[in-house]
């Protein structure tokens, strides 16, 4: 046989080789999407006037967030997505991932060209894309074993959703319904509206990562609120003094939110750790009651034998 032939153990079959140029599109793809993404907000925030912060001070509402704590809940997740790639270059990962970093993309740019309709579509979209890579990793639990992973993979993945869910898409819409807060009395008109609507996605987020003990979910979620928490929006965005406080219903619902993330969580931990409690006892129950048969048995085979 020639040098040059190829041994049996060396040879690519057709599904080997697609397997394989998959996985080579994946490692193009999602680290070029988190460029782009993280290119596009960096250009819309900052080379662009007014870019995205500066749209928010032009539209405030009730679901304005601390723009500073929000830079830096998104620097720490792009950071995060940069170890992700280094993991996608090692494992593997679907396209969903770099199809929402391509939608993300998208939403800066409709945003900052004040197409808030547009906006909050590809939000929405992102949500459910989201929702369903979070779903699919459930089947893979943060584990102590593998740190990296949890880093990596789970982190980045559960802040995204976060955001997104929790807040942006909360906030876009009600720039997008103009629901704004420019004047006193549209504060007071939007409070329900906004108290709604914190309390409904903070309830959803809590019950979720109480009964699958998401303590990521739970982080994200309760820092989340402290960028609701913390923001003073201006009915003129140039002048300081005119920071409008948060109407009462909504600062006291912020703060349940704040109490009953955690609750939640510390809940689900201890009616899994009671599952497990319960689960063990009967176990041992039964490991007694099968040797108490044995017992009988024997005793009763003597007995015949005698």
């Amino acid at each position: 046989m020639s040098s040059y032939d190829a041994a049996p153990d060396e040879i690519i079959t057709p599904s080997q080789f697609r397997e394989s140029m998959k996985l080579v599109r994946l490692q193009i793809a999602i680290p070029i999407s988190v460029l782009v993404a993280m290119g596009a907000n960096i250009v819309c925030a900052l080379a662009i006037k007014p870019g995205l912060s500066g749209i928010n001070a032009l539209f405030p509402t009730l679901l304005s967030p601390n723009a500073t704590m929000v830079g830096i809940y998104w620097a720490l997740l792009y950071l995060l997505q940069v170890g992700f790639c280094l993991e996608t270059l090692i494992h593997g990962v679907g396209l969903r991932f770099a199809i929402s970093n391509w939608l993300q993309a998208t939403w800066a740019v409709f945003f900052t060209l004040q197409f808030f309709w547009g906006a909050e579509i590809v939000l929405l979209i992102n949500v459910l894309l989201l929702l369903s890579i979070h779903i699919t990793l459930l089947y893979y639990p943060v584990t102590l074993k593998r740190p990296i992973d949890a880093i990596f993979i789970h982190a980045p993945m559960t802040m995204f959703l976060a955001i997104l869910f929790e807040l942006d898409w909360l906030h876009n819409g009600f720039v997008a319904l103009g629901w704004f807060i420019k004047e006193e009395t549209a504060r007071e008109k939007y409070t329900w509206q906004a108290v709604g609507a914190v309390a409904g996605v903070n309830a959803v987020a809590a019950i979720w990562a109480g009964v699958k003990r998401l303590y990521l979910l739970t982080t994200a979620s309760i820092y989340l609120l402290f960028t609701l928490l913390f923001s003073s929006p201006r009915s003129n965005a140039t002048l300081p003094t005119t920071a409008l406080p948060k109407p009462t219903p909504l600062l006291v619902t912020l703060i349940i939110c704040l109490v009953l993330h955690p609750i939640a969580l510390v809940a689900g931990v201890a009616w899994q750790r009671t599952r497990e409690r319960e689960g063990r006892i009967r176990l041992e129950e039964e490991v007694e009651r099968a040797e108490q048969d044995e017992r009988e048995a024997e005793r009763e085979a003597r007995i015949r034998g005698e």
